[in-house]
């Protein structure tokens, strides 16, 4: 019987009738040791109804095992995996141990944790409580965390209870949360009556003040008081044991059991199964018999049901644990491993020998690190990592012991962990001699910095590595990897990374062809060598055509980028894109959204460029990675649109991540966008300040953030009566659309030309001829826009209402609002009004109901949907009724319809 809690049973009897209702809830329970954590998730586990009610409870011994939690949790409905898409299905078996690991993507398993809990909502919803979670692999907690932020309306409640300490991953993901406090001093007073209906008024009144009605203590601090002091004849101890402190309390309850007891129950707690044949074989070997469990039986320090034995509180077993020697403790777990033989126990067994040996122990180590290797095939980094550490305190040799701190720095990073694995190679580094051991330690602290430090910072770290790599291909990855960094950085070190990348391929690059021309083909343009930078560049390109290797097709994106094509690198990522929804690759999947929106966004195709983004962003945060590019891709389209707003937060947001990581290539495009918002906003003169030192190259910038923000550079000039700033500018751009040959690139040197002459109608006709196979239906308004203006102040007032008219109707139909109203303003102006556009059915959907609709309308079915989104299918259902009410349509047909038109 659960006593008070009032305000805590009505919260989560809304939690409940939410899910009841397929809008799923998440709930974490904080509260100190013995708060009641479990006693009220216990309470919920009655309230569950008719759903089905999945438990699990963290423990401590487990809590280096990869997905320890994940199997209790899911033991029961194991047999729903078929249901789920294959590829969700094999890394969820995987995991759980069900079958082969293939090492795939880490969040692969959580979105096959959200299908699976979804399919068991289906059939009348689904109640999942989880208990101690603060003892929870990380595995398994980073993949309820993941499922978790993307319930919505499977009908699904997750309740997850955990000690308040210290930031964690339940915090950093942002979920709802409950605070556990004492029990009010009605229900604190009727527990100690409860349990001792003999203690005086006064003393239970000083057992509840100065327990803050924690209710374990109430509970467990009566069973070692004096009948004098229950009586109120003796003091009660002061201070009064509470939260932690109980564990005191276990301690010596035990310490009055037999001795055959307490070593039987050393034996226990360090078991982390409870199952009494384990614990039975290895107290024979002791020469114990399990009937010495009694005596600790009969004081409720443990209980005995099912085949299992388990403490009554995770505090009696650490008090236990904790309280026998370092001898009594090294001994049971040998004896625990010396039984623990079956196949399934095997990373058990090695662990229990870890946590007895004393270093060195290579055996042991190298039992270790085949733990770690099969901590990978299952998708559990950090699980790897904690192995190869502990392998590498175990392990003599000085240089094997580096090689092994650098492998677990390896898996802390794929754990999302990098300040772990940094000080991992901190320890590792002096201990390495040997030069590709050296390089792959400066390789990973490159990549380290490179992802989330200072791109100046990786670049070095990155060339080292490379040129110390102990083979050609490895070489030449990490060369591409300072490439990254080069670019992220701005600056000019582009040329250099070709000389290295021919030092080291001197001859025929084979395999790594591509990278190789990459890296050599952006060091001849930079050099000023068009013609040949460009032929490596589209021999990247052409190295894409049948590939399905999402890398290589980021690459042939970029090379399509810097040969002025983005039609070309669009391709590139929606096929990049697709093979990462349809293998499931996520870690991949937030920087392909980031380069195909900012494709959309040069396009000036704004709906599509915020609907990738957005779940580019949204994805990133929650895979740890950075959002500065995305950022300024939103405040790009923000700017197009006039929300200021908007535009400066993400703008601003970009620019401060951009200044403490010295990203060059950051910073110049939230200038741009800036810049584009200023000008938007009829305020050339700050847009001209603003992107002065973008083109130049003063300060952080960038080569290519240079010469795309050059048009809004001439324009700005222009407009600020100030041409002369933007001519040498301008000059360069024309000299890269002629050789590029882009039609663009020609329209807007035409256009530049034009607005710096003060008009010249023939070459904002030239440019309007070359936007005709340009496909960039903003670029060619603004020069409709600026043309429209010239015909009317040469009073050619029917030939610049054609001009401004279309520009008008491209501008509204992007949701470039500011550029509309000054193409309605200067429609006035000659004698015509054109009304603003009036907002539709389209406009009041959501980025992600956009994204549903798009699917669907072109085939997709709801799991098809489901799969490419990482959204459980109800969620699905659910976005696409709301998308049928607000358009008014009846069905999928229609919706294809209506889209088609």
């Amino acid at each position: 019987m659960l006593l008070g809690r009032e305000p805590e049973r009505i919260r989560l009897d809304g939690v409940f009738a939410d899910a009841r209702a397929s809008r799923s809830q998440v709930l974490v329970v904080r509260g100190e040791a013995g708060a009641g954590k479990s006693a009220l998730l216990s309470w919920a586990a009655q309230r569950a109804g008719p759903a089905r009610c999945l438990r699990a409870t963290g423990v401590e011994s487990e809590f280096e095992l990869a997905f320890a939690l994940l199997q209790q949790l899911l033991a029961p409905v194991v047999d729903r995996l078929d249901a789920l898409p294959p590829v969700q299905a094999d890394a969820l078996r995987g995991a759980l141990g069900l079958g082969p690991g293939r090492g795939s993507d880490r969040f692969l398993v959580g979105i096959g944790v959200l299908s699976l809990l979804a399919e068991v909502a289906a059939d009348s919803g689904a109640v999942c409580l989880v208990d101690d979670a603060q003892w929870a692999d990380s595995a398994s907690l980073a993949a309820l965390v993941f499922a978790a932020r993307r319930l919505e309306a499977e009908g699904v409640a997750l309740v997850v209870a955990t000690r308040s300490a210290g930031e964690d991953a339940l915090a950093a993901a942002g979920l709802p949360e409950l605070a556990l406090g004492g029990l009010d001093p009605e229900a604190a007073s009727a527990l100690v009556a409860q349990r001792v209906p003999t203690a005086a008024a006064d003393v239970r009144r000083k057992l509840v003040e100065g327990s803050g009605g924690n209710p374990l203590a109430l509970v467990e601090l009566p069973a070692v008081l004096t009948a004098a002091q229950l009586a109120g004849l003796e003091p009660l101890p002061d201070p009064l044991p509470v939260g932690a402190g109980v564990e005191r309390l276990f301690a010596a309850l035990a310490a009055q059991l037999p001795e055959p007891t307490r070593r039987l129950l050393v034996l226990t707690a360090a078991d982390d199964t409870g199952r009494l044949g384990v614990i039975g074989r290895a107290a024979a070997a002791e020469g114990l018999d399990l009937a010495a469990l009694g005596p600790a039986e009969a004081t409720g320090l443990v209980r005995i049901a099912g085949g299992r034995a388990e403490f009554r509180h995770p505090l009696a077993r650490s008090a236990v644990y904790q309280d026998a020697g370092f001898a009594d403790r090294r001994a049971a777990h040998h004896r625990l491993a010396a039984v623990l033989d079956g196949a399934e126990d095997v990373d058990r067994r090695a662990w229990h020998l870890a946590a007895g040996a004393v270093p060195p122990d290579d055996a042991v180590a190298d039992l270790l690190e085949a733990s770690a290797a099969r901590a990978r095939t299952r998708s559990g980094p950090a699980s790897a990592a904690a192995a190869l550490s502990w392998a590498a305190t175990l392990t003599g040799p000085p240089e094997r012991r580096g090689r092994r701190l650098v492998a677990a720095a390896e898996a802390s990073w794929a754990a999302g962990h990098p300040a772990r694995a940094a000080q991992l190679l901190d320890e590792a580094e002096p201990l390495l001699r040997a030069p590709e051991q050296r390089a792959a330690l400066q390789g990973l602290r490159g990549l380290i910095e490179l992802s989330g430090g200072s791109p100046d910072t990786a670049y070095p770290l990155l060339v080292a590595a490379a040129l110390d790599a102990p083979d050609r291909s490895t070489a030449v990855a990490g060369l591409a990897l300072a490439g990254e960094a080069a670019s992220l950085a701005g600056g000019e070190r582009a040329v250099e990374l070709g000389r290295l990348v021919r030092q080291v391929v001197p001859g025929d690059a084979g395999v790594d062809g591509p990278v190789v021309d990459l890296l050599t083909g952006v060091a001849e343009l930079t050099a000023g060598n068009w013609a040949d930078g460009a032929t490596r560049l589209r021999r990247v390109l052409s190295s894409a055509r049948w590939t399905e290797e999402p890398l290589a097709l980021l690459r042939a994106g970029q090379a399509a980028l810097l040969l002025g094509d983005e039609v070309a690198a669009r391709r590139c990522y929606l096929r990049a894109e697709a093979v990462l929804r349809r293998t499931g690759g996520v870690g991949l999947l937030a920087t392909t959204l980031n380069r195909l929106a900012f494709s959309y966004a040069q396009s000036g195709l704004l709906a599509d460029a915020e609907e990738r983004c957005q779940e580019g962003e949204e994805l990133a945060r929650e895979l740890g990675q950075q959002t500065a590019t995305g950022d300024v891709v939103l405040a790009l389209v923000a700017a197009w649109r006039g929300d200021e707003g908007t535009c400066r937060r993400h703008a601003e947001g970009a620019a401060e991540q951009a200044e403490a990581r010295r990203l060059g290539a950051v910073r110049a495009g939230a200038a741009w966008a800036l810049a584009l918002l200023d000008l938007g906003l009829g305020r050339p003169d700050q847009a001209l300040a603003r992107l002065a030192p973008v083109v130049t190259g003063r300060g952080l910038s960038h080569p290519a953030v240079a010469l795309w923000a050059t048009p809004d550079l001439v324009e700005a000039a222009a407009r600020a009566g100030r041409p002369e700033d933007a001519r040498a500018a301008l000059q360069r751009f024309g000299d890269w659309a002629r050789r590029a040959g882009t039609p663009w690139g020609i329209a807007l040197a035409r256009r530049g030309a034009a607005q710096l002459s003060g008009g010249d109608l023939g070459s904002f006709e030239e440019a309007l001829d070359q936007h005709a196979a340009a496909a960039r239906p903003l670029d060619e308004a603004r020069t409709r826009l600026a043309y429209g203006e010239s015909l009317r102040r040469q009073r050619r007032r029917v030939d610049a209402r054609s001009a401004l008219r279309a520009a008008a109707e491209a501008f509204d139909r992007a949701g470039a609002v500011p550029w509309a109203d000054r193409a309605r303003a200067e429609l006035r102006a000659t004698g015509e009004t054109f009304g603003r556009r009036q907002a539709t059915e389209w406009d009041r959907l959501t980025p992600q109901e956009l994204q549903i609709t798009r699917l669907a309308a072109g085939g997709a079915s709801n799991p098809e949907i489901a799969t490419q989104l990482f959204l459980s299918r109800k969620t699905v259902e659910y976005h696409l009724h709301k998308v049928f009410t607000k358009l008014g349509v009846g069905g999928r047909a229609e919706l294809a319809r209506l889209a088609e038109n």
